[in-house]
Formats: C-alpha cells, structure tokens, sequence
C-alpha cells in the first residue's frame, strides 16, 4: 500500500459522496491506487479485478451494483465498499465498507467472490477503452487536488508515511522485485524457487 492509498482510505466517505462532481473529469477519475485485490498462493494468483485500479472504477461500481458493494451501516445509513480481497477458492469477500453519512468504516466478509469480480470487470472494461481514447499524453491528477476540491483541509493532506515491511535483500543470493500494485517477487538464485508476496507497506 502506498501512502496515496493511504490518503485514499481515510478520506472515502468524502470522495463518494462527491462523485456526481468529479465523475466528468477524466484526470480525478482515472487517478491510478494501489489496491490488494491479489490472492496468492504457490500455485497462482487471482485477483478479484485487474489493475490497473483507478478511482473512478471502484467508486462507480459501488453506486452501479448495490446488491453486491452497497449495505447499511450499524446506524441504518448507506456505506459502500472502497476495498475488496479475500479468495475465490473459498468465494468469500473481505470487503471494506465506508458508511457516507457518518464516515465510519468496518469491514465484512461475505460471499460472492466471482459476482463481485464479474462485475468490476465488466466496468473495468468499459474504464480501459475510455481510457485508451484520452492517448498517451494523458496525465491524471493528483489524488491530492480532488480532496481539495471536495473541501478537505490542506492539514489533512499530509501524506501518511508507510512502515516499510520488507526491505530488499541483496546479498548476492536473492532478488527481489516488486510490480506497481503491491505484488512482490523473491528469487532464490541458489534454489531456483520464487515466492510471491500478496502486500507490502512500502513508501511511495
């Protein structure tokens, strides 16, 4: 998770409840987050969508498909899901759920692994094509600029800083690499084995 996820996670509630304002604007929607939609084993890896992630998919799906990210909070207000990961092996979801009246945020565990990724894909597919239009020279926005917009506070704007969990290995044995969407990739150049890490707390 970067800090920019970070900055997303505490500020859900504020940026679905302005949806309807930045839906149009291309560089809020497609801001690119580092998301674990990964489940990894020493088999494959599935994930739940594919990145990359960008905000404007996530949110739309939550208001566009209610019966799989929408649910009433414990005080009867509407909270989506900003988040989601878990297996499709077991077809359970862990999903995030931000209430967008009160901002309180749980997380539930709920079946429908497959629907729910059906879905995001679905969206995803149609946030691709509309993406390839923009071309090459496209630059998205800072996530920063789109909380301003919605009113936050410069003060909570402050990136959070991320505990590094794992730092690289370089001891002539081992190799390291890590993919944009928290996947990480240790090489045993002794052994031949490689190991996939689903997440890893590192700074942006």
């Amino acid at each position: 998770m970067t800090a920019i996820t970070e900055l997303y996670y505490r500020h859900a509630a504020t940026i679905f409840n302005f949806y309807p304002e930045w839906e149009g604007k291309d560089e809020y929607y497609f801001i690119e987050l580092n998301l674990d939609m990964a489940y990894v084993s020493s088999e494959f890896i599935a994930r739940i969508a594919d990145p990359p992630y960008y905000l404007g998919t996530i949110v739309k799906a939550s208001f566009e498909y209610p019966d799989f990210f929408a649910r009433m909070c414990s005080e009867r207000h509407l909270a989506l899901a900003y988040a989601y990961s878990r297996s499709p092996l077991s077809g359970r979801v862990s999903q995030k759920m931000v209430c967008l009246y009160c901002g309180k945020k749980e997380t539930l565990e709920l079946r429908g692994w497959h629907e729910r990724s059906y879905a995001l894909k679905a969206i995803q597919a149609k946030d691709f094509e509309r993406r390839k239009n923009l071309g090459k020279d496209f630059k998205q926005a800072d996530l920063r600029d789109l909380l301003r917009s919605c009113g936050v506070h410069e003060e909570e704007l402050v990136l959070p800083k991320i505990e590094q969990k794992i730092k690289r290995i370089d001891d002539g044995r081992f190799i390291c690499e890590r993919d944009p969407y928290g996947g990480v990739k240790l090489e045993d150049t002794k052994t031949g084995r490689t190991t996939f890490y689903r997440w890893l707390g590192l700074k942006e």
